[in-house]
């Protein structure tokens, strides 16, 4: 049978859906190509064939933002079963709108690009509101022949689509079979779309981290539909500045002194060596309510005898992708925000492993799980890491639990760096929910979760002891935050946010306990003095170590949503973010949180500026 004939048996609604989306997806590639080819100086040396893996590796979103796109005429398609319609008439409108929406976005892209090195998104629009503000800078010539260039792709994308779109479409004959088989095809065609625009059926939705997959920057934002990155910031979109803004600046500054100014000068020396290989572990959930005693995690117990625990430690925030940002860039904790889901923000984050890596450390990250979930492979390869390895990375027969690789395999698969030194980081999952573990120790199954990942640590910290690695070796062990662990309990309960914070390893000079208040913020800056690196990024970071660390106002956060906790010696208090009022009452520490939130919101906001 020809080719033509077995097209033509296909019923016309589903040739033209079909015909329409495969167009779609091709424009899509086809901007990728003009925008390597526009913007390839700015490649920063990525292999060619990294560069041309851009193509498919934004395919998801692609996919993603051509099923958004087919809504309306699978609408129209839906409408024609009933009445006549005339197709081209009714659509070629709407193929205007968006081939004019996608091919400007393209276009902005692609030419801001080249000036900016970062994807313009819709916090960039404002400049819209001032256009001859915004085309100030470009010659009269240029502006034109981009008007003309504009319209041409729009006239070329609209006749591409139409000439894929028929005419006509006759209503349905009604006839019973007729009227199952449609019925049937438009509910299948449905949930297609539903799985094509949330991006498939893993835990994330689609979102700009699926197209990363990169340590060169340039080919991942090569790889990020234009049109897909602007609506996805157009709904993250929320004015950080403006948040909190209830006081002078001179005001702010008053209230918070010197309290985060870098201090690099060390107290106490720590380490070893100045230059230690780092191995970071962040515990899922491990918060002291359930692994602060030896029933469940006696390996924990065990191992905080050998090295620095840092006894009064608290979380920053209350969700991992909230966490991994206050551990590995030192910043705080946001009541009403996550920074990892706003990549113009997060992507200009200082970070552990970017300092490390312009020391000539290799960097990695690994989790066993959906890497793409909250935009996480996004956020590790903007701010440092080279590698990002997520639960595909690991044989499939492995992937036995809800969540993704059980943490036996995680902590064990090849996460030493061949290249020293290295700065290699770990994420675990399966002190998760539903509490699916291979480990029967505990009746209760969430504490036995959790002592199924501390048994799994305990052998895993063994193994490197027997390493001649170990020498030169510093194990970070941290909690991506805490957990609930009474019945009934909020996490917002400040006793949520207290954490194990412990340092081991050959490299630590000095063991022991540490018995200052700190936060996971503060690994960031005590780490890097340690080293003598520099910490003045890291506006919000302590180096707990610092000669005037004692000197300055004791105190930790834990932002969980629209909420503030505020831990000091003198005991705790609770900031309510919408109605702004302190429980228990304290005129001075609510002066005080305030001008802490105005601070940390101006500042969030404008790492888009930087």
């Amino acid at each position: 049978m020809k080719f033509s004939t077995l097209f033509s048996c296909i019923p016309l609604r589903l040739r033209f859906l079909g015909s329409l989306f495969l167009m779609l997806v091709l424009l899509f590639v086809a901007q990728k190509v003009v925008f390597l080819i526009y913007n390839g100086s700015m490649a920063e040396g990525a292999p060619f064939f990294t560069c041309v893996a851009a193509l498919w590796h934004g395919l998801r979103l692609d996919i993603a933002t051509a099923c958004y796109l087919l809504v309306v005429p699978v609408l129209v398609t839906l409408l024609s079963l009933f009445v006549r319609i005339p197709l081209r008439r009714v659509l070629v409108p709407y193929y205007v709108l968006i081939c004019l929406v996608f091919t400007l976005a393209f276009a902005v892209d692609m030419v801001l690009y080249s000036y900016w090195g970062a994807k313009p998104d819709a916090n960039d629009l404002i400049y819209a509101a001032q256009p001859k503000e915004m085309l100030a800078g470009l010659p009269v010539w240029f502006t034109i022949v981009g008007f003309i260039v504009v319209g041409l792709l729009v006239w070329g994308c609209v006749m591409l689509l139409r000439w894929v779109t028929p005419k006509t479409i006759a209503p349905l004959q009604a006839k019973p079979s007729f009227c199952i088989l449609h019925s049937t095809f438009y509910i299948l065609l449905s949930a297609l779309l539903f799985l094509g625009m949330r991006g498939g059926l893993s835990e994330s939705t689609a979102n700009p981290s699926y197209a990363y997959y990169s340590s060169y920057s340039f080919c991942n934002h090569a790889a990020l539909n234009p049109t897909f990155n602007m609506f996805h910031s157009l709904f993250k979109m929320q004015d950080l500045g403006k948040e909190f803004d209830s006081m002078p600046e001179e005001e702010v500054d008053a209230q918070l002194g010197d309290i985060f100014e870098p201090d690099a000068t060390l107290a106490d020396t720590v380490l070893r060596i100045e230059r230690p290989n780092v191995l970071l572990v962040i515990w899922e959930g491990g918060g002291n309510g359930m692994v602060g005693d030896s029933v469940v995690a006696p390996n924990l117990q065990r191992l905080r005898k050998e090295g620095l625990y840092f006894s009064h430690a608290y979380a920053n925030n209350y969700r991992t992708d909230r966490g991994l940002v206050s551990i590995l860039s030192g910043w705080l904790g946001l009541p009403t925000a996550t920074l990892m889901k706003r990549p113009d923000l997060c992507r200009h984050l200082p970070s552990i492993a970017s300092s490390l890596k312009a020391e000539g450390y290799a960097t990695s990250m690994t989790f066993g799980g959906d890497i793409d979930y909250t935009n996480m492979r996004m956020y590790f390869l903007e701010t440092g890491f080279t590698q990002a390895n997520g639960g595909e990375t690991f044989p499939k027969e492995l992937y036995s639990s809800a969540w993704g690789v059980p943490d036996e395999y995680t902590l064990t698969s090849g996460l030493i760096p061949s290249h020293r030194p290295f700065f290699s980081a770990i994420l675990t999952l399966s002190s998760h929910e539903p509490w699916e573990v291979d480990y029967h120790r505990l009746a209760d199954e969430r504490q036995n979760a959790f002592a199924y990942t501390d048994s799994c640590l305990g052998i895993f910290v063994d193994n490197l002891k027997a390493l001649p690695l170990w020498d030169s070796l510093l194990v970070i062990v941290v909690p991506d935050h805490g957990a609930v662990f009474l019945e009934g309990q909020s996490s917002a309960d400040v006793r949520v946010s207290e954490i194990p914070i412990l340092w081991l390893g050959g490299a630590l000079a000095k063991t022991g306990e540490f018995d200052g208040i700190v936060n996971q913020s503060d690994i960031a800056a005590t780490l890097l003095a340690q080293m003598h690196l520099d910490i003045t990024p890291f506006v919000f970071s302590r180096n707990v170590f610092g000669t005037k660390f004692s000197q300055r106002k004791p105190f930790a956060t834990h932002a969980v949503k629209n909420r503030l906790n505020y831990i000091t010696p003198s005991g705790t208090a609770s900031y309510d973010c919408v109605s702004r009022t302190l429980d228990p009452s304290d005129p001075a520490s609510q002066h005080f949180l305030e001008a802490l939130l105005q601070r940390l919101y101006k500042t969030s906001a404008s790492l888009s500026s930087r």
